[in-house]
């Protein structure tokens, strides 16, 4: 009985101090803030400002979640201007760009070469609670040269365009005042526009290789490559990077081919292939000597200027397989560093033994996505 009493209180003492550790979600947050007093604002600027505070904390020590709050100076951050993670998450600082400043600044309502102030402040949380520290701190922003009429939606227009000038074509907006295209240049002109029909703001690359709003133009060469143009409204500038006219789908097992996606025009890349997923009981399918499951996981292979970058599943490994009826967003490619077993998907049980199309729209509702379709059983 004595032992039997004795297990009852340990048993008991454990599920307390559980059920103590499980709710203590006792936290402050910041007794202090610390930011530049003033700005001057260069978008083109890689150095960033640094936004940090310190007090407060987990009461067991634990990790606390940060935000930063931006708003105008009147502002009451009920509508923050922008919310930021701190960096990490969880550290107690914010490394900001100058040009995400500057996008602050206009939104608080700071002309180009205007001085105004914008402020902010920082929330803590923890087990799902969130705390609003009541410091503020104030940083008086500087702008330098800048365009405020920030298109929603951009066109590509001119000369050395797929459609030699003949319409506008259609930018995909990546970011608010970033916008990008996947296109082949000929030699000749570019140049953008808000719209293609209606009132439209006009704009183009300068000879410093600024972005200007006008009706000039931008003088290309012609690539055999495909062309991925970033305008950028919030650093002012282009990019131009050379993406291969193919882009491999491949297995993430073996990185043997499933299909080789050639670029057709319109910024699409398309491709068929047979699919069979990688069997050990199945010799023909190539498994490699380890795999002792089926695999079918996946992914593509880009050559960006030069260099193979893997345009994969923007939130890590896929851990299910599709059954249909996902949302277009399921099958979005994004850009990152090549790493065997990361930022794959795994592909719908019946693609197994079938001819299919595979293709590759980088500007499909707004979003970069990939497609199965035609698809027929094989043997």
């Amino acid at each position: 009985m004595k032992k039997i009493l004795l297990i009852c209180s340990v048993f008991l003492a454990m599920v307390s101090c559980q059920e103590d550790y499980e709710l203590n979600a006792d936290f402050t947050v910041p007794t202090e803030l610390n930011s530049p007093a003033s700005i001057q604002l260069d978008v083109s600027s890689s150095v960033p400002v640094v936004l940090s505070w310190s007090g407060g904390g987990a009461a067991d020590g634990g990790i606390v979640l940060y935000e930063v709050l931006f708003d105008k100076a009147d502002g009451d951050f009920s509508k923050p201007l922008a919310t930021m993670k701190s960096d990490l998450g969880a550290n107690p600082s914010l490394s900001i760009t100058h040009a995400a400043i500057n996008t602050i600044a206009r939104n608080a309502g700071i002309y180009p070469l205007g001085t105004g102030d914008i402020k902010w402040t920082v929330t803590a949380s923890k087990g799902g609670v969130v705390k609003k520290s009541d410091k503020v701190a104030n940083i008086t922003v500087t702008r330098g040269e800048g365009i405020d009429n920030i298109p929603a939606e951009l066109y590509l227009y001119g000369s050395a365009t797929e459609n030699s000038g003949q319409g506008g074509i259609p930018f995909r907006c990546v970011e608010e005042g970033v916008f990008q295209i996947y296109t082949k240049l000929s030699a000749g002109n570019i140049s953008f526009k808000s719209a293609t029909t209606g009132e439209t703001f006009s704009y183009y690359i300068d000879d410093s290789s600024k972005l200007r709003e006008g009706d000039g133009e931008t003088a290309v060469t012609a690539s055999e490559e495909v062309t991925r143009l970033t305008v950028n409204f919030n650093t002012m500038a282009m990019t131009t990077e050379k993406i291969g006219s193919s882009v491999r789908c491949i297995w993430g097992a073996t990185f043997a081919d499933i299909a080789v996606l050639q670029y057709v025009g319109n910024g699409k890349f398309v491709g068929e292939g047979d699919i069979r997923f990688l069997d050990p009981s199945k010799p023909e399918t190539n498994p490699p000597s380890w795999l002792t499951y089926i695999e079918e996981r996946y992914y593509f292979i880009a050559q960006v200027n030069g260099g193979d970058m893997c345009w994969g599943r923007g939130d890590g490994v896929s851990a299910e397989r599709p059954v249909g009826g996902e949302p277009a967003s399921f099958y979005a490619l994004y850009e990152f560093q090549w790493s065997q077993w990361e930022h794959l998907w795994k592909m719908k049980g019946s693609l197994d033994y079938t001819h299919a199309t595979i293709t590759i729209d980088t500007n499909a509702d707004g979003l970069m996505i990939h497609t199965f379709t035609n698809v027929t059983p094989i043997n």
